[in-house]
């Protein structure tokens, strides 16, 4: 679980820079209001989040379960989506009456975007590794992958994966072949 937990930080880290980013630059320079920068911003980082959790975080390939996966992932993400974008505007309507210039004002409401995530940072993990990517066909969580325990026996089982693939060919009559 701590390699999972790790990769899913990183990406969240990753999910979280561009999101920041998108916040900032289009709320920065005004081309979008405080929600419409925080659902833009939620928007790229929701997909560089998602990408990642799935693909490297919990190394989950192929075509994604709707019920099991999509739907309880995008739900989380709009639940994040709604409590950023009330509190990005609450923000906004503070810094307006506390900051006299802009900059200060930006950053203001750029921290609170990040501080919300940063609350549901622990939340989401938990459902994600219990119950969104865990339908793996097993009903628990997919077990990591440790590549320090599989590196003294990974040049044995490969050759005995190798065997046992040729064993069971050969017993496969030759017209059924592929």
């Amino acid at each position: 679980m701590g390699r999972i937990f790790g990769r899913y930080a990183i990406g969240s880290v990753v999910a979280a820079v561009v999101s920041e980013l998108t916040l900032l630059t289009t709320y920065g320079l005004e081309l979008l209001s405080p929600q419409g920068a925080s659902v833009a911003a939620w928007a790229l980082g929701a997909v560089v989040n998602y990408v990642l959790n799935r693909w490297w975080a919990w190394q989950l390939r192929g075509r994604p379960k709707a019920l099991r996966e999509l739907l309880p992932y995008w739900l989380t993400a709009v639940a994040g989506l709604l409590v950023s974008s009330w509190a990005t505007g609450v923000a906004d309507r503070m810094g307006q009456q506390i900051f006299t210039t802009d900059g200060p004002r930006v950053v203001f409401v750029g921290a609170v975007f990040l501080g919300v995530y940063g609350v549901l940072f622990i939340a989401k993990f938990v459902l994600f590794h219990y119950f969104v990517f865990a339908g793996t066909g097993t009903g628990s969580a997919p077990a990591p992958v440790d590549a320090d325990a599989d590196a003294g026996a990974g040049e044995d089982s490969a050759g005995e994966d190798e065997e046992a693939r040729r064993r069971s060919r050969s017993q496969v009559p030759t017209t059924t072949r592929v």
